[in-house]
């Protein structure tokens, strides 16, 4: 798609801001980083022949909802500058290739009442932030908590599977937030075709990353803690993530590629479904996806150095998830009191594996081969000694 085409659909683009704007009541978006990202998309959303109105409205009302947040915490920002003195220190950053097992590291980490993790409903709507003390009473999320119920019961009832699920009141990625910067791979995963994702591939991350520090110091502005974040994207965009974190420690999550491949393409298969992809045109581009994910922090690794990295092995995370934390705990130099580890099994014993029903993957019949992966996987395999599933 060249770039006259994406200038074709400004009037498109203009009509979504006009909505946001007019639903916050406000009109600055702050540093413009974000505009670009979003012209492509709708380019790429108006290119889809098989888009019916319906996947054309949800994807666009979804635009929506993000630039009327953007708009909501820069106004917010503006009328209260001293919230970006806020330090965000040495925030434990989880990433690697997606379906890793980042989410259940992510919700063992929020068991611990020092740390603060990005709650669903607060990264939607994040104006005005929340109090440590209502994070999970807030009107906001009992209203999340609500939706998603319904949401769920609506799934189940339609024999959708709920391949990926985040509680209201759970801690979720970071994609949501840099999504209000439309470099995301939140919006790629909708896509019809490549463009968005090759751009996002080079794209700087210097505002959306800026953005998400912003965020992070509104939302820490009245319910503090040292921040836990996931997002297995970071991987794919480390240097730009240690650029603005440069006290970043650093999670990576490993797991069997194949595996995780399989269940990353079935997430695909599902969410382009929306805009009706095709699958033959979702698997170079998924492939391109997942080989960053492994050679970008291999590089990084190899510039900065083993020690910034704490490998988290999916295998291990499943057998012994309260020894991994240990292990955790003693890399990053935190302290792991009795209390949040009685926790963490709490809640261990609340969520077990297969809650939301069991499902199974493979790579059968996805459209990829394990001859496929292989020169993918190749060199990760060989530093990292990840434990293969079907072995």
């Amino acid at each position: 798609m060249t770039a006259a085409k994406i200038g074709q659909h400004n009037d498109d683009v203009e009509r979504l801001v006009t909505a946001a704007c007019e639903r916050a009541g406000l009109d600055d978006f702050g540093a413009d980083g974000w505009r670009e990202g979003l012209e492509v998309l709708v380019a790429s959303v108006e290119s889809a022949p098989a888009a019916t109105e319906g996947g054309r409205g949800y994807v666009y009302g979804q635009f929506v909802d993000a630039l009327w947040n953007r708009l909501r915490i820069v106004d917010y920002l503006k009328a209260h500058p001293e919230v970006t003195d806020e330090c965000v220190e040495r925030p434990l950053v989880v990433l690697g290739l997606p379906r890793t097992g980042t989410s259940l590291a992510s919700y063992l980490l929020d068991q611990d009442p020092m740390r603060r993790s990005l709650l669903t409903w607060e990264a939607e709507d994040s104006v005005p932030p929340s109090t440590a003390d209502t994070l999970y009473t807030d009107p906001r999320c009992l209203k999340k908590k609500a939706e998603l119920k319904v949401l769920a019961e609506g799934l189940k009832a339609a024999n959708i599977p709920l391949v990926h699920w985040d509680e209201a009141d759970g801690p979720t990625e970071c994609i949501f937030v840099q999504g209000q910067d439309f470099k995301a791979y939140l919006w790629e995963a909708f896509m019809p075709n490549a463009v968005y994702a090759d751009w996002l591939l080079e794209a700087d991350m210097t505002s959306a990353y800026a953005y998400e520090r912003a965020v992070l110091q509104l939302l820490q502005s009245r319910a503090s803690g040292c921040w836990s974040l996931k997002m297995p994207s970071h991987a794919v965009h480390i240097e730009a993530l240690l650029k603005e974190f440069p006290d970043a420690r650093l999670v990576w999550a490993h797991r069997d590629p194949f595996k995780s491949t399989a269940s990353f393409l079935r997430l695909n298969y599902l969410s382009r479904a929306v805009l009706g992809a095709d699958a033959c045109d979702v698997v170079p581009n998924v492939l391109r996806q997942l080989r960053a994910h492994v050679e970008r922090p291999m590089l990084t690794r190899k510039r900065i150095g083993d020690h910034r990295f704490f490998d988290l092995h999916y295998s291990e995370l499943m057998r012994d998830p309260v020894g991994v934390m240990r292990s955790l705990y003693d890399w990053a130099g935190d302290e792991l009191t009795p209390s949040t580890e009685q926790a963490i099994v709490g809640w261990l014993q609340r969520n077990p594996q297969d809650r939301h029903g069991a499902q199974p993957y493979s790579l059968e019949g996805s459209g990829v081969t394990r001859g496929d992966l292989e020169p993918i996987f190749d060199e990760y395999l060989s530093t990292f000694d990840v434990e293969l599933e079907d072995a």
